[in-house]
């Protein structure tokens, strides 16, 4: 009787360890102590699309390029930096704002960036240099640009010398 009890825990613990990884407890998207909402979501998707843009690319990657930045943002830039990119993002979200009253993004400038504060440009720089660097990590871009082969690569048994 003890064995069978003894399984019917594994199982259980087994069968729980493999669906709580898979639960998402919140929607919120953190960076520092901020709670980013959808509007500044929005803008870091559209910002990084803009920048570069793979629609049209069969690129797929295990995560989101949105969440690609958050995640490298809270686990590989100081606190000082994250709170430079969110003031950043706050002004130029702002920026949007004031320009364009039907809060559409405007995007006509953002190659002139001499014009906008220096928050503005470490946001913007820093969009696109992690947009860029989700990309060049991609499986599609390693394999079809670069002509990667992962390690172990082919076992050639034959060779001449």
């Amino acid at each position: 009787m003890r064995r069978r009890d003894a399984v019917q825990n594994i199982a259980l613990i087994t069968s729980g360890s493999i669906l709580f990884p898979s639960c998402k407890f919140s929607n919120e998207y953190i960076v520092g102590d901020k709670v980013l909402d959808y509007d500044q979501l929005k803008l870091i998707k559209e910002l990084s699309e803009y920048i570069l843009p793979i629609k049209n690319l069969k690129v797929d990657n295990p995560e989101d390029l949105t969440d690609f930045i958050i995640t490298m943002l809270n686990d590989c830039y100081s606190p000082m930096d994250m709170n430079s990119y969110l003031s950043g993002l706050d002004e130029y979200n702002e920026s949007i704002k004031v320009k364009n009253n039907d809060h559409s993004l405007i995007f006509d400038n953002i190659n002139s960036l001499e014009a906008k504060s220096e928050k503005i440009k470490f946001f913007i720089n820093t969009t696109k240099n992690l947009s860029i660097t989700h990309f060049t990590t991609s499986e599609f871009y390693l394999t079809e640009y670069l002509n990667y082969e992962y390690a172990p690569s082919r076992y050639l048994g034959c060779v001449p010398i």
